[in-house]
């Protein structure tokens, strides 16, 4: 329940919020005031740049409110167009995997918008398998697609590490310093995850199943030809109203 609290005390915490550099200070003093208890260590642990989520434990993503433990990747709102696809492209009845799953929330939007689909998922980090199951996804712990056994799923889909080594600096400020560098380092030039997943997706989709991963930049031209390789066609950039890239989709053109 949100803790009462006056107009004037309000818009000073939203003001300390904002002059801290935070721009929805007002939806995050909101949640912050929904927490319950003693307001002031929330605060300051938000000042410090702590993710809202851990503070919080929860996080909204494509309309489901979801548990995030300390310790696991958040979901960005950059994903939600990423999830909202890859369950167009899943079956009422389909099979879909949802690789580095954080908290679940890709296989959760999956879940929802298809009951009776099978939806599992992967994550290295046990806390992460962890609090998806608490979401009520099937995750299991391992490397990429290491934990399971070679399928005929509908979708691949995946939040991959994808930032080159040598950008890690350029991240906000904070978020390495709470949140592992392992959430996000694609490797020399950010595609090593990313090619992994693409060059063993093909044992674990059904021709003309879908791959859908996160990406940037200019990362869907350096990976065209390695998908093509693996046996991928009708790939198609993934871009936000603002005409950003946020990701590739690509259809299994050959059996493997």
């Amino acid at each position: 329940m949100t803790r009462p609290l006056t107009a004037d005390a309000r818009a000073a915490l939203v003001a300390r919020l904002a002059s801290a550099g935070f721009v929805a200070a007002e939806e995050e003093a909101d949640e912050l005031l929904a927490c319950g208890g003693d307001l002031e260590p929330l605060v300051a642990r938000r000042l410090t740049g702590e993710p809202l989520a851990w503070i919080t434990g929860s996080v909204r993503f494509c309309g489901l409110d979801l548990e995030v433990h300390p310790g696991v990747y958040v979901p960005r709102w950059q994903s939600e167009a990423l999830a909202r696809r890859a369950a167009a492209r899943l079956p009422t009845k389909g099979t879909a995997i949802d690789v580095c799953t954080g908290c679940g929330a890709i296989a959760a939007v999956l879940r929802a918008a298809h009951p009776a689909a099978r939806v599992v998922a992967t994550d290295a980090d046990p806390r992460a398998v962890a609090c998806a199951i608490v979401n009520g996804v099937d995750a299991r712990l391992g490397d990429l697609l290491a934990p399971l056994a070679p399928d005929e799923a509908d979708v691949v889909v995946g939040v991959v590490p994808y930032v080159p080594t040598a950008e890690l600096g350029l991240l906000q400020r904070d978020t390495l310093a709470f949140e592992s560098p392992r959430a996000y380092d694609g490797g020399e030039d950010g595609l090593w995850l990313l090619r992994r997943v693409v060059a063993n997706s093909p044992r674990f989709l059904r021709p003309g199943g879908a791959l859908l991963l996160e990406l940037g930049g200019d990362q869907t031209a350096a990976l065209a030809d390695y998908l093509a390789e693996c046996g991928f066609g009708a790939v198609e950039v993934l871009v936000d109203e603002d005409g950003d890239v946020r990701g590739v989709e690509a259809t299994l053109a050959t059996a493997r």
